[in-house]
């Protein structure tokens, strides 16, 4: 289960860093935009995606039993937090210079 809680971990992680500024994804931010709640589980929030992508990546590749998804989702979620906690510690940490202008 944690391997894969981990997998979709880290895929969910690495749609959500490919609508970042400058990556392949940004675009889709024209489409639907970082405003109200609807963009969250689509790019806007590793956290809110897990359960949704996380669901179809679950039922695609495992599909071992209703448990078995609840808790992997659960800590594929869980999972999520962590890498969000670890984004918003490196961007108040190393903030580039134009960040620290008012």
């Amino acid at each position: 289960m944690i391997q894969h809680a981990f997998i979709i971990a880290m895929i969910v992680l690495f749609i959500h860093a490919c609508s970042w500024k400058g990556m392949i994804f940004e675009g889709v931010k024209k489409l639907i935009k970082p405003e109200g709640h609807l963009y969250k589980p689509i790019y806007g929030c590793p956290i809110c995606m897990t359960p949704y992508y996380g669901t179809i990546m679950y039922l695609l590749f495992f599909r071992l039993s209703f448990v078995d998804w609840l808790l992997t989702i659960g800590t594929a979620a869980g999972m999520g937090v962590i890498s969000v906690l670890l984004i918003d510690i490196k961007d108040g940490i190393f903030q580039k210079p134009d960040d620290n202008r008012a």
